[in-house]
């Protein structure tokens, strides 16, 4: 008789164990041939069998990340080079002066919101003043519309030029907006009261070694760009105010031979960026404290005096920074008296091989008196006599 597998129904082989279709392990029940379930375990689910739905997760996020730091890098690249000053292009050169020897007290404003700002002084001019501007504008501005100087008469030997660049916007439609590179030559007998205020740009004012200017006073200052005031072997030059401020640039300040500077507090203050100071011979008519300080950045003076005073006179430098050093080479007359302290947090103190602290022998009687405070946050201070 043709038995079969009452499970998958195939025809079994004669007194079989097992179906050779289905595997089912056949046994006898009351003489009729049954196929029994085998009890088989699923092996489990490892638990980091793999998930699609995380993975794609995962990528997502991964690519939305870059995505966002390519866009971070290259969107303000692109947006500056579409409307920032890396699209302006040169649009031309103009000139602006004044002839007339007339007038020979200048009162000098200048605030440009970008480039650069030098001035000399000229002794070979035969006008008392005259500015070289060149212009750089978006595609198709027009020059005209970038001669921003005006002159106001106040008196009838005193003239006001001011130049005022106006606000800068990044809008690239706006065909009125421009950066200056500017550079102004004041006539050596003019007597100028100077003022110079650049947003992004460096600003210099360079007496060209010549003597015996009168200057009622220097300001110049700058949010992002480096001051240079350079008297380099002028000699009787009078400055009668004196103050130099940028928040990030270095300050370099050379104050000429004999210069007579007649202002009892005198500024030169960077926050991002370090100072180069020196004279010889500074003369003035009071007492007077420097304040030259910077943020991060070192401080390196080198001072030379022989001139002594008819009457009693303090000199006070304030001089700090919190991240550099501080460098003092100094020469005084031997009637001068001078006391110097310095201090750091992380750093040396070598004031004269003696520590943080030197008075000279003849400190307590001298007239005329020089004191430095010498302070940094993270460098060295050193001072030697030359």
């Amino acid at each position: 008789m043709t038995e079969f597998c009452t499970k998958c129904g195939s025809q079994l082989a004669d007194k079989a164990d097992f179906c050779h279709k289905c595997g089912s392990k056949i046994e006898m029940v009351k003489g009729v041939p049954t196929a029994m379930p085998i009890e088989s375990k699923t092996p489990s689910q490892p638990k980091d069998d793999y998930d699609s739905s995380k993975y794609d997760r995962r990528r997502n996020i991964v690519i939305g990340l870059s995505v966002g730091i390519i866009a971070i890098i290259v969107v303000p690249i692109v947006l500056w080079s579409i409307f920032g000053v890396i699209n302006y292009q040169h649009i031309g050169t103009f000139s602006y002066d004044e002839k007339s020897m007339e007038y020979t007290n200048l009162e000098l404003v200048i605030n440009s919101s970008v480039g650069s700002i030098d001035i000399f002084y000229d002794d070979s001019l035969t006008k008392p003043f005259e500015a070289i501007v060149e212009v750089y504008g978006r595609e198709d501005a027009s020059l005209l519309d970038a001669m921003n100087f005006t002159t106001t008469y106040l008196n009838n030997d005193t003239m006001e030029i001011i130049f005022d660049s106006g606000e800068f916007d990044f809008f690239f439609w706006d065909k009125k907006v421009f950066t200056y590179d500017i550079t102004v030559y004041i006539n050596s007998a003019v007597t100028a009261d100077i003022f110079v205020d650049a947003d992004t740009g460096s600003v210099s004012l360079s007496t060209e070694a010549i003597d015996s200017l009168n200057i009622v006073s220097i300001d110049l200052q700058s949010n992002t760009g480096s001051i240079d005031l350079d008297m380099t072997n002028s000699v009787n030059t009078t400055v009668n105010g004196l103050n130099l401020v940028t928040n990030t640039g270095r300050i370099d300040v050379d104050l000429g031979v004999r210069t007579a500077l007649n202002d009892a507090y005198v500024k030169i203050v960077t926050n991002t960026g370090s100072i180069d100071f020196e004279f010889v011979d500074l003369i003035s008519a009071d007492d007077m404290t420097w304040e030259i300080t910077t943020d991060t950045g070192s401080i390196n003076m080198e001072i030379s005096q022989n001139i002594v005073y008819p009457f009693q006179f303090l000199t006070f430098f304030d001089v700090d920074t919190d991240t550099g050093s501080i460098t003092v080479d100094f020469f005084f007359n031997a009637t001068i008296g001078y006391h110097f302290y310095g201090s750091t947090s992380t750093g040396s103190v070598d004031i004269l091989g003696s520590g943080d602290e030197y008075s000279s022998p003849n400190y307590a009687t001298a007239d005329n008196l020089y004191d430095f405070e010498l302070s940094t946050d993270t460098g060295s201070v050193t001072v030697t006599e030359m």
